[in-house]
């Protein structure tokens, strides 16, 4: 059996307040171990997948398997079980509703859905990706509140909604795009890259992220002069997220010349 506190204290060295969800991903191991069956975490942001992944990996009987609904999805749940059980036998966790209504006279945005979901008792952890358009939202959540949630969310915004269940493959997911933008940096800080990447001044993004407005490598980050370096992604909710995908030397200026990739 994997030593549990060893684990824990690897976790609490790199992320204290991940502490607690780190337990409970463990435990579920150890019980999917101990059973002989699969068992399902919460939904996890890539962070939390990229900090428990690392250490699932080590336990070497263990296995797992990613579910967010389509492949880029930002929020997955993780299905752990013994290394001989068959994948193909693992019931999917997650149910995939349709939430429409008549907000011709609405604006509604994804707060609005994920507050009204909220709203009825729902927790976060439960409640994977939402796909907004302009009269519906597709969310993805955790099969066990699937009937919960049919039943109680009546209304969005003071409107309406009929609520219905659907397959995956009826999901509105918007093709990702990616440009290539080719730029030079004082330095590696976080504000001068991220200025480069969502075409902004550097004054106005070091505002955004002392607000609280920007993640580095999914986890929000309030210090504008955090170093950043290759494949670290810094994203802004609602603007994509931009990665450095080469550094090129020097110019003659002395100026870091760096390659970055934008998905949109």
């Amino acid at each position: 059996m994997f030593n549990r506190e060893k684990f824990l204290n690897y976790i609490r060295e790199k992320d204290e307040q991940e502490e607690l969800t780190a337990a409970k991903v463990l435990d579920k191991a150890k019980e999917a171990l101990r059973s002989h069956e699969p068992t399902f975490t919460n939904f996890l942001n890539p962070y939390q997948r990229e900090l428990l992944t690392s250490i699932l990996d080590q336990i070497y009987d263990l296995k797992y398997l990613l579910y967010g609904g389509f492949e880029q999805s930002e929020r997955k749940r993780i299905a752990l079980m013994p290394d001989y059980y068959m994948k193909e036998i693992v019931s999917n966790p997650l149910a995939i509703f349709e939430i429409s209504g008549n907000f011709n006279f609405a604006s509604v945005s994804h707060r609005d859905f994920l507050g009204a979901i909220l709203g009825i008792g729902i927790k976060r952890e439960v409640v994977g990706d939402l796909i907004v358009s302009n009269d519906k939202c597709q969310v993805i959540v955790a099969k066990e509140i699937k009937d919960y949630l049919k039943y109680n969310l009546k209304r969005v915004h003071n409107v309406p909604v009929e609520i219905d269940e659907i397959d995956a493959e009826k999901l509105e997911v918007d093709p990702e795009h990616v440009k290539k933008i080719k730029s030079t940096v004082a330095s590696l800080r976080l504000d001068s890259v991220a200025s480069s990447g969502f075409s902004t001044s550097r004054t106005k993004m070091s505002r955004e992220i002392e607000a609280g407005n920007v993640k580095l490598n999914w986890k929000v980050e309030d210090d504008p002069a955090q170093t950043v370096d290759l494949d670290d992604v810094i994203s802004i909710r609602g603007r994509g997220r931009v990665e450095i995908d080469q550094r090129l030397g020097r110019s003659k200026k002395d100026r870091i010349k760096l390659v970055l990739k934008r998905y949109t």
